[in-house]
């Protein structure tokens, strides 16, 4: 077993010990997040092919084929984020869930703050398992906030990118 996979199943043990009732599901297999799908399709046309959600203890991930594609390195990742959510679901379990249905944009939304705070520790995951956080990822992470597939959940993309760049500075060995 390479030390990927060895790390992805350590994480996994400590997400089914830590928080009871975790698993992993799949959005196309999911009546619920069909329809959540399709419900969020004029805004969102990437919640069922790229993104993962989480919601009552459960992390859905698009599809059996995507979780397969990502390869263990990209599913630690991921899941490091959704640990960050998970945890946060049941410390404020009424606000947590209530943020992320009333996802009205309001220049930077409550779920923004959760956003930020997995986002976070996806910067610090990406750097434990590659060693750097590349110019790529801060990009993509300041679209999502700015951008259409999180409904516009915070508003100046330039802030959003001074702000990642700074927690990329704190993450990075100092050169």
């Amino acid at each position: 077993m390479g030390a990927s996979k060895e790390r992805l199943d350590a994480l996994l043990e400590v997400l089914h010990r830590e928080l009871p009732g975790f698993s992993l599901r799949y959005k196309d297999e999911d009546r619920l997040q069909r329809l959540i799908g399709r419900l969020v399709w004029p805004f969102n046309r990437h919640y069922m092919t790229v993104y993962t959600t989480v919601m009552l203890g459960r992390v859905y991930l698009p599809s059996r084929i995507f979780a397969e594609a990502l390869g263990p390195d990209a599913t630690y990742i991921l899941l490091r984020h959704e640990a960050v959510h998970l945890r946060d679901a049941r410390r404020f379990p009424v606000l947590f869930q209530l943020s992320y249905v009333l996802c009205l944009p309001v220049g930077f939304t409550m779920r923004a703050v959760w956003e930020w705070r997995g986002y976070v520790e996806t910067l610090r995951a990406h750097h434990e398992v590659f060693g750097d956080v590349p110019e790529a990822l801060l990009d993509a992470i300041a679209e999502r906030f700015t951008g259409p597939d999180y409904l516009y959940m915070a508003v100046g993309r330039e802030r959003i990118r001074r702000k990642l760049e700074a927690v990329r500075r704190l993450i990075l060995p100092a050169a």
